[in-house]
């Protein structure tokens, strides 16, 4: 299974580049897996002040403003767990897919997100 794994250091009100651009993996075949998991060091504050995914692809909106929770010491941070926040396959009848994962942080403060992108 490869694998796409950073951390990313964000400042606050910033929004990151696609995490796949630029790799083996930005535009993929028909029928592939695509598992995100994602942790950040920010605590949620108040409504809509904290770390968001969002997901598109083929002009598809899979994941929007998808809230990424806390890491928590001792949490396992993997392909199945309590961190992913979406798990998809690329469509069957199509010949290349363009997966384009963000993050932006609605925090006050600097935020180090932990992500890992299974490919199966």
């Amino acid at each position: 299974m490869p694998l796409v794994k950073q951390t990313i250091s964000l400042a606050a009100a910033a929004t990151s580049p696609a995490i796949l651009t630029g790799t083996t993996f930005e535009y993929l075949g028909p029928g592939v897996g695509v598992r995100v998991a994602a942790a950040t060091d920010q605590a949620p504050a108040a409504q809509g002040s904290n770390v968001v995914m969002n997901f598109n692809m083929n002009n598809t909106e899979l994941t929007a403003q998808g809230a990424v929770s806390q890491l928590t010491a001792g949490d396992a941070f993997g392909a199945n767990g309590n961190y992913v926040l979406n798990d998809t396959r690329t469509p069957v009848d199509s010949v290349r897919n363009r997966p384009i994962i963000t993050f932006t942080n609605n925090t006050a403060n600097t935020a180090l997100i932990d992500v890992a992108i299974f490919i199966t």
